[in-house]
């Protein structure tokens, strides 16, 4: 408590009494200022935290869970019906161009 009072007569002499209030409000908003800025960091910070915790949680679950087999892929072939009939030369909205021209 011996301290605090020093300090406070201390910025008496330094600032004087016209000054001192203006100083006071002007220190309690850099303080208000610096509160705000920890509690946003701090609120970041568990926000990360949950974050991590989420994810290992979900390569936990994945690592216990049995293994999906992969899907297998078949080939696609052109129906009959979507054949050129025997004789007939592919045209170039069929994708393809022929050499003669």
């Amino acid at each position: 408590m011996p301290d605090v009072l020093f300090i406070l007569i201390l910025a008496l002499v330094i600032f004087g009494p016209k000054k001192l209030p203006e100083v006071m409000r002007q220190v309690a908003k850099f303080m208000a200022q610096f509160r705000m800025m920890r509690d946003d960091l701090k609120r970041q910070i568990e926000g990360e935290m949950l974050k991590i915790e989420m994810e290992e949680r979900q390569k936990q679950k994945l690592a216990a869970a049995p293994p999906v087999p992969a899907p297998q892929l078949t080939v696609a072939t052109p129906a009959p019906s979507e054949a050129l009939p025997a004789g007939q030369a592919p045209t170039a909205l069929d994708g393809n161009v022929s050499a003669a021209g």
